[in-house]
């Protein structure tokens, strides 16, 4: 399955177009897969952190509000019981909670390439040939998406270089996003309009997914 991608420099110029790599490809897109997934990537960052009070953990209620009999109301033992206005919560949430949802490694792995596949079917997708910088410099970056006509667009960059300047000089720009090979996620590709991959972390991501 060959698919035709553009290969660009740091100018945003288009050298030519190149044939992706198939071991990111994949014949259907797999849509289980990604809800499966997208939904354990987001469990996974809940800290599980919150808590609420118990009966015996709120303030009050050390007497009986009123008499047992002959009120006419049902009978009550303490203010905080859960059924009065600022009483303990039933069965609420407490604190080391996880929350991970188990995913399959091929299932991931086939969640990912269908949004890679995605992306390249709807021509959403560019290889950049290099982005190794000297310095910092947010015009070039400004200037690239520009001259691709995606600036203001979600924007995800997927790089292998070891240098930061590029992930510098993007900092501030609006809706771009720049991850490392080994750190782009799903839901990352998922929620950008338009994916632009440096060359050698298309390869990269070739060993990983293949």
């Amino acid at each position: 399955m060959d698919k035709n991608v553009k290969l660009i420099n740091l100018k945003g110029e288009v050298i030519k177009e190149v044939n992706f790599n198939k071991d990111l490809l994949v014949s259907k897109v797999a849509k289980q897969a990604i809800f499966d997934t997208v939904i354990a990537e987001n469990a996974a960052k809940r800290q599980g952190t919150h808590s609420t009070l118990t009966k015996g953990e709120v303030r009050g209620g050390g007497r009986k509000p009123f008499a047992q009999k002959h009120t006419g109301n049902a009978r009550q033992g303490s203010i905080r019981n859960p059924q009065w206005v600022g009483g303990g919560i039933v069965f609420g949430p407490k604190p080391n909670r996880n929350y991970t949802k188990k995913v399959n490694a091929k299932v991931s792995h086939l969640a990912f390439k269908s949004v890679i596949t995605e992306k390249v079917n709807n021509d959403n997708m560019y290889i950049l040939e290099d982005a190794s910088m000297v310095k910092p410099n947010t015009k070039t970056v400004a200037n690239l998406l520009k001259k691709l006509e995606v600036y203001g667009k979600k924007i995800l960059f997927v790089i292998e270089t070891k240098s930061n300047m590029f992930i510098k000089s993007s900092r501030n720009i609006n809706k771009v996003v720049v991850k490392k090979f080994n750190q782009v996620s799903t839901i990352d590709v998922m929620n950008s309009n338009v994916v632009v991959i440096e060359n050698k972390a298309c390869d990269e991501l070739g060993k990983v997914y293949c």
